[in-house]
């Protein structure tokens, strides 16, 4: 126990000021804001994107006969494939706002801004006497969401600093105040713009061509080689499960993970809308199984409960099975407790480690393609989502993952109910007497 509790107050004198200051910092916290505001578009699509690629023959054959599985592609290709223009304007938006300015002429600043650093080819179409300029999707997807991500943040940063510098258009009082409000920030974007000019020119200038292949080259394929292996997925979700026993969220960990979360998703969305093998395979088909019943991997530890003798566990089961099916494991986290529970660290902190090595040494044996461009509410229980994703396969391996969670917990959940078992008959015996 001494050793638990000098390792909790190690953990919380490093982990603790580092989550606070994760928590306040305003660029961690419109980050995470601005992907959450993205969540209707990848949610409101997700019956579209079910629908038009089940695989069942018949179903397949009416969708193309009828025309309707290119127009959910299309559908799919211009929301899910498009996010980081989304992703811009959201971040900026609830920075600006969260800074107490007008938070939609920052998303629309910020907006333009991204768009203007784009490169435009010029294409000559058929039947067409003058060329026609063009953007190119691919650097709206997964290929732009780092430099959206950035673009969204300072952007923002910029217009707010320049704007309480007093940089604003002054107008007289007889000027109707939403006249007022939209001509304000006339020298402030006259700045802005400027200086994305200056960058998309000098970009231009280089042997990058554009921002895009600077920052793909520079950070964005660095930070995607490490950040999206599988490797470093698990060692994200244990370091998750080791601060959440000691009682800090571990959101703290997935704020600061989301940008390559985002950008592994919008990759394997646009390979598969594409027809091309998904990049991150892997990486998808570990996301949907070292993670079942929330942080900690506790339905394994749920199921566990099904063999309690005591009435503490058989009561408190009816409790954290169902809210756990449904990703909710508060209960079972302040309940049981796991949180500082010391029985419980070894499974807690290893089951992502456990069942991530298995899925790694199965992902070879089972044929598993996953469609990415399924996306279900949190809520959503894991078979369902593995189900409708990945097919059989990848619901077995969920399922195999599943049973790997229950077997590391269940020796020490035996241990715990014992214990409360025997405390419940002394007890008992206590009261007879």
């Amino acid at each position: 126990m001494k050793f638990f509790n000098s390792f909790q107050n190690g953990l919380e004198k490093i982990v603790g000021p580092f989550a606070e200051k994760v928590a306040n910092n305003k660029f961690i916290k419109a980050l995470t804001e601005g992907f959450m505001c993205t969540m209707p578009i990848t949610l409101g699509v997700a019956v579209i994107a079910v629908l038009g690629n089940l695989p069942i023959e018949p179903w397949t054959n009416f969708l193309n006969n009828s025309g309707l599985y290119s127009v959910a592609q299309e559908v799919i290709a211009l929301t899910l494939s498009l996010l980081a223009v989304y992703v811009v304007a959201a971040i900026a938006y609830c920075y600006t706002k969260n800074e107490g300015e007008n938070g939609i002429v920052g998303a629309v600043i910020a907006l333009a801004s991204f768009l203007l650093l784009m490169p435009v080819q010029s294409v000559m179409l058929p039947d067409s006497a003058m060329p026609s300029s063009m953007l190119l999707t691919s650097q709206m997807g997964s290929d732009g969401i780092f430099v959206a991500i950035i673009v969204g943040l300072f952007i923002p940063w910029l217009y707010c600093f320049l704007m309480k510098k007093n940089l604003k258009l002054k107008l007289p009082n007889s000027v109707p105040p939403m006249v007022a409000q939209s001509l304000s920030p006339t020298f402030v974007s006259m700045i802005i713009f400027t200086l994305m000019f200056a960058i998309k020119y000098a970009c231009a200038q280089s042997s990058f061509g554009d921002i895009f292949s600077l920052i793909t080259t520079v950070i964005g394929q660095p930070i995607a080689k490490f950040g999206a292996s599988p490797i470093s997925l698990i060692l994200v979700f244990t370091l998750m499960n080791l601060i959440w026993f000691f009682g800090i969220h571990p959101n703290t960990i997935l704020s600061c993970y989301m940008p390559i979360l985002m950008m592994v998703s919008v990759a394997n969305t646009e390979a598969f809308t594409n027809g091309q093998p998904l990049p991150f395979l892997l990486f998808a088909i570990l996301g949907g199984c070292i993670q079942i019943g929330g942080a900690g991997n506790t339905l394994g530890l749920c199921i566990a409960t099904i063999f309690a003798k005591s009435e503490k566990y058989k009561t408190m089961r009816k409790l954290v099975i169902p809210a756990n099916i449904f990703n909710i494991n508060e209960p079972i986290i302040f309940g049981f407790p796991i949180m500082l529970n010391p029985l419980y660290f070894m499974p807690m902190v290893l089951s992502p480690i456990a069942s991530g090595l298995a899925v790694i040494g199965l992902y070879k044996i089972l044929p598993i393609t996953i469609n990415p461009a399924i996306s279900m509410p949190w809520v959503t229980p894991g078979f369902v989502t593995t189900f409708f994703q990945g097919g059989v396969s990848l619901l077995l391996l969920w399922l195999i993952s599943l049973f790997i969670h229950f077997i590391l917990y269940l020796p020490f959940f035996l241990i715990d109910d014992k214990n409360a078992y025997e405390n419940e008959k002394k007890q008992e015996m206590e009261v007879n007497n």
